[in-house]
């Protein structure tokens, strides 16, 4: 397979032997201009740093399709960044839109892409933002489509689990919770232990007695038997209820997990409980502990070099230019861009509407009538050195039963 920085070096040596004959063969009808994609990422605010980072990678990926980015901040006020969007639009030779990160910005995309007639590729992961248009199309999964996803790939793996949840209080805790337990209520079965705690907590014994039943949580004012809730917010009610898990759901990002590892490791009912995670996992504190997480599953839309194929090939590509690891964001930006480049409006439509989608370094892209995505997540298993291999590349095609 040609590497993406020897077709990039290709296309440039295409474009200077063009320029060279359109100087001296007058005759020559002018070039067409390239697509343009917009791209509408922080480039200002809080999350200024993804939103270059990102950026960055774009450019890269319109460059080497031949195309072109204009980039609009979408931490602008309303009226300025409806303004900047308009006048990015109104050129004839945009193709697409890519962004914004936040779904309270994304109504506003959507809504603009419309008027324009322009495909826009939503990378809010936020459910419903891609029904505000008929030109809008959600890129990303939510934390509940990805945690109802590990729940019936779990239920298919071991139908007869005692199952766990652990969650932060916050609303990326609450979807997935909710989530996963709904999806394995629905197979029939029943989550057995469940643990709620504050988002930074660095204190985990007393979560995982409370999800092993030994404590219970309570709300702010509440008593039991006469006693308050401590500073974890739970009571101690005895001995604990449950002397096992076979699945438990870790629903954090990756520098929680980091810190939950030895709590769970060192537990006896859990040293035998297949964990599993979302697609926050993915991140370079879950390598300072691939020795106690070793063997859990995770799932994500990207499996980086492991993966294979174009993935292969783009990693290498993508370390070779930014001298460390691609994120999946970054994969599906690079993907997103790259079809954008190679369609126009109207074929950039019909394929996004197809059941066949599209195929990128980050596989398939399918999307619903309403523009939410049909991704298949690959299931990702953690090595004793904390990298991740999609699990059939392991030695067996699924874990053992239980």
């Amino acid at each position: 397979m040609i590497s993406f920085v020897k077709r990039v070096s290709a296309a440039m040596v295409c474009a200077a032997l063009m320029a060279l004959c359109s100087a001296v063969v007058h005759a020559q009808p002018a070039l067409q201009s390239p697509a343009q994609i917009v791209a509408v990422l922080p480039q200002s605010g809080a999350l200024v740093g993804v939103g270059e980072q990102l950026v960055e990678v774009m450019m890269w990926a319109a460059a080497d399709a031949g195309a072109s980015l204009i980039v609009v901040d979408s931490e602008l006020a309303n009226d300025a960044l409806v303004e900047a969007l308009s006048h990015a639009l109104s050129d004839e030779g945009v193709v697409g839109i890519v962004g914004p990160l936040r779904a309270s910005r994304a109504g506003l995309v959507a809504a603009l892409s419309s008027q324009a007639r322009v495909p826009a590729l939503l990378l809010s992961g936020v459910e419903g933002v891609e029904e505000r248009s008929h030109w809008a199309f959600r890129a990303r999964l939510s934390v509940g489509e990805q945690a109802s996803f590990a729940a019936s790939w779990a239920y298919e793996q071991w139908p007869q689990a005692r199952v766990g949840v652990m969650a932060p209080l916050t609303e990326y805790g609450d979807e997935a919770a909710r989530a996963f337990v709904s999806a394995w209520s629905k197979e029939g079965a029943r989550v057995v232990g469940l643990a709620r705690y504050r988002s930074g907590e660095t204190q985990f014994t007393p979560v995982v007695e409370t999800l092993l039943g030994a404590r219970v949580r309570l709300e702010r004012g509440r008593e039991v038997a006469g006693r308050r809730a401590d500073r974890w917010g739970t009571v101690r009610v005895g001995a604990q209820r449950l002397d096992g898990l076979d699945v438990l759901l870790l629903a954090d990002f990756d520098d929680a997990i980091a810190r939950q590892a030895p709590f769970i490791v060192r537990e006896k009912a859990l040293q035998q409980t297949q964990l599993l995670g979302l697609s926050g996992w993915g991140g370079q504190r879950l390598q300072q502990s691939g020795e106690e997480l070793a063997g859990a599953v995770f799932f994500d839309t990207f499996g980086g070099i492991a993966q294979g194929g174009a993935a292969e090939a783009f990693v290498l590509a993508f370390e070779t230019r930014f001298v460390r690891e691609p994120t999946t964001v970054e994969a599906e930006v690079f993907d997103l861009v790259g079809f954008l480049a190679s369609s126009g409006r109207g074929d950039a439509i019909r394929t996004l509407r197809s059941s066949q989608g599209f195929e990128g370094v980050t596989g398939r892209w399918r999307f619903d009538r309403r523009g939410a995505p049909l991704r298949v997540p690959q299931a990702l298993r953690v090595t004793e050195d904390g990298r991740w291999i999609p699990l059939n590349s392991w030695s067996a095609e699924t874990p053992d039963a239980l």
